[in-house]
């Protein structure tokens, strides 16, 4: 028999058979584009071993940092990563489930529901661990980059701390600039800036509001980072570019949420 073909409008086949029982009429469906949401998710994916990647480029794991400290980031960075394939293979099971024909449709749904529930509890406990190693690991690597004050230079330091912020004290943002500045040197009043908890009580005892407290801390802290970052100190200069390389993990960990949502939602 000859083959039926039905052709539309634009002269593309939408039928091919011959209608029998061994050759039967079937739509002529044409390779359809990947679709851009799933292509979309799977990016995510790639994404966050970039973001992990780009962390290792930019610290500084060799031994000049601390030991426990690579230890921290490397497990925090481990935790992330991990949960992209703990999703895409919960994903895999669960369509397994789902297209299992052997199974009762009930039973289809409550084998892929418990896979699914068991990855999102593995992401979720994963996630929740790489933020604790990511906090301590930003806490542990300020205190390796900030420089150390002697404790013979101290009452001259504290004593040159207060004569060259007392105009300032009145002018939040003139006094921010004039900490980090300090904050930026090698001497012992850099050292004595950088120590968060000595500078947390004279800005205090200054009379300086908390929420301007807080935000000046976060600046000088910034800067001690960057400036340790760019020091002739070996040990100084690995955990500076450590702390600053941070901002990449953090990346990783936020696009980690967002594909393993969509990947364990199925969208």
């Amino acid at each position: 028999m000859t083959e039926n073909i039905h052709s539309s409008a634009d002269g593309s086949s939408q039928y091919t058979g011959t209608g029998s029982e061994n050759d039967p009429i079937v739509p002529n469906i044409k390779p359809q584009a990947r679709d851009q949401v799933k292509a979309a998710i799977a990016s995510l994916g790639a994404d966050v071993d970039s973001y992990a990647a780009a962390f290792r480029s930019a610290a500084d794991l060799s031994a000049s940092l601390p030991a426990d400290v690579r230890k921290i980031v490397s497990d925090a960075s481990s935790a992330i990563t991990g949960t992209v394939a703990t999703a895409h293979n919960a994903r895999i099971k669960a369509d397994g489930f789902l297209a299992d024909v052997r199974l009762y449709p009930e039973g289809r749904q409550a084998l892929a529901g418990e896979a699914i529930k068991d990855a999102q509890d593995k992401v979720s406990e994963s996630l929740a661990d790489a933020d604790v190693r990511l906090k301590i690991a930003e806490s542990e690597l300020y205190e390796a980059a900030r420089p150390k004050l002697p404790q013979a230079e101290a009452m001259t330091a504290r004593a040159d701390l207060e004569m060259v912020t007392r105009r300032q004290i009145s002018s939040p943002g003139a006094l921010t600039d004039t900490l980090k500045s300090l904050a930026a040197g090698g001497d012992s009043v850099a050292a004595l800036v950088a120590d968060s908890a000595y500078l947390g009580r004279f800005l205090d005892a200054q009379g300086v509001e908390s929420d301007v407290r807080d935000a000046i801390l976060t600046s000088v802290q910034g800067a001690v980072v960057k400036a340790a970052a760019e020091s002739g100190d070996a040990k100084r200069m690995a955990a500076g570019r450590t702390s600053l390389a941070l901002v990449e993990l953090r990346k990783a960990r936020a696009v980690a949420a967002s594909y393993t949502r969509h990947k364990l939602n199925g969208k």
